[in-house]
């Protein structure tokens, strides 16, 4: 396949997602092994070793172990032939989390790129990605339109305020909010192999894109045109940590009924929520599905100030934004 447009795929990876990592990077290779000018392709991974909301188990593991994992996924992307590569480390001691990467990953590239991808630990994007997003770059090039958002289907998720984002095979399944939840394949939020989602896929003649003028997106797997960013849609800088939230209220906010997504709705994308290795190494923790009311450390601290922003963002009320320093302060009064 030879690639028209220019990509970045940008991904932030947490400490405790290291053992996830790797099947990221099957899925990565899956969607880039059959490009051609790979040059047209920039990966960028940030790996995140802060430990001012969870401490490392270095009883379980080392500094050095981790950082072997993450260089080992680099060097597979590097082998296949990939050398727009960049790679950034966040060192134990540092505030800095996936919102900032985001927002980082959105700005510096938007003039270097045509789209914007965003990567995700616990995600596979679909080994046809690349050529459907050709396809519609024809298509919106053609109306004249540039700023817009793109994501693919997902499997049963949340009400059914969500189901222009569902792929069609997955419909008229019932969406079952329980604690099993995670081991339901037919739930967005169980692990689902590659190979799966590959056949599901190629039953594929004809890309099924459907756009909607509202927002409904999840930060997986999620593609932005430059444009759509160079117009101003970021993630605001008093997101600490709802990144797809404040992405999507500022594009609300800066486009209005401009406003334009557009899914491809048979193509399978897989975002493993609850994969059994999403949460690992972290100290006095067993909670390796992700579970939120199970998140130790300062988590819930830093989430509750996160929410009060989001509140203050959509009211547009006159409250200040809390920002890291806000944090730091509250887990100092913790100890």
């Amino acid at each position: 396949m030879v690639l028209l447009n220019k990509y970045v795929i940008g991904t932030h990876v947490m400490f405790y997602e290291i053992e996830l990592y790797k099947e990221f990077i099957d899925g990565l290779i899956n969607m880039l092994d059959d490009v051609e000018n790979k040059d047209n392709v920039t990966i960028d991974l940030c790996f995140n070793m802060s430990e001012k909301i969870e401490k490392i188990d270095y009883d379980k593991i080392s500094k050095g172990e981790l950082l072997g994992k993450f260089y080992a996924g680099v060097n597979r992307i590097i082998e296949l032939g990939y050398e727009n590569v960049n790679t950034g480390i966040v060192e134990t001691d540092e505030l800095y989390f996936h919102a900032d990467y985001r927002r980082d990953l959105n700005y510096n590239y938007c003039k270097k790129v045509d789209y914007v991808m965003w990567g995700e630990t616990d995600s596979f994007f679909p080994k046809e990605a690349l050529q459907s997003l050709e396809v519609l770059s024809q298509y919106t090039k053609q109306q004249g339109i540039h700023r817009y958002i793109t994501c693919f289907a997902d499997r049963k998720m949340w009400d059914s305020s969500w189901d222009a984002t569902v792929h069609r095979d997955y419909l008229d399944v019932e969406f079952v909010d329980d604690e099993n939840q995670h081991k339901n394949l037919n739930q967005a939020k169980s692990p689902l192999p590659i190979e799966t989602m590959n056949e599901i896929n190629s039953k594929v003649d004809e890309f099924d894109i459907m756009m909607i003028d509202y927002q409904k997106i999840d930060g997986s797997c999620l593609v932005l045109s430059s444009d759509l960013i160079k117009f101003g849609v970021n993630i605001p800088s008093c997101m600490i940590y709802n990144d797809d939230h404040g992405l999507s209220i500022m594009a609300q906010k800066l486009l209005g009924k401009d406003y334009k997504q557009y899914i491809i709705k048979n193509l399978l994308k897989v975002h493993a929520r609850r994969h059994p290795k999403k949460r690992m190494y972290v100290l006095e923790e067993n909670n390796p599905n992700s579970f939120s009311d199970k998140k130790k450390g300062n988590f819930q601290i830093f989430k509750s100030l996160s929410d009060k922003n989001i509140q203050t963002l959509v009211t547009s009320s006159s409250d200040k934004f809390y920002e890291y320093k806000d944090f730091n302060k509250l887990i100092m009064e913790k100890k």
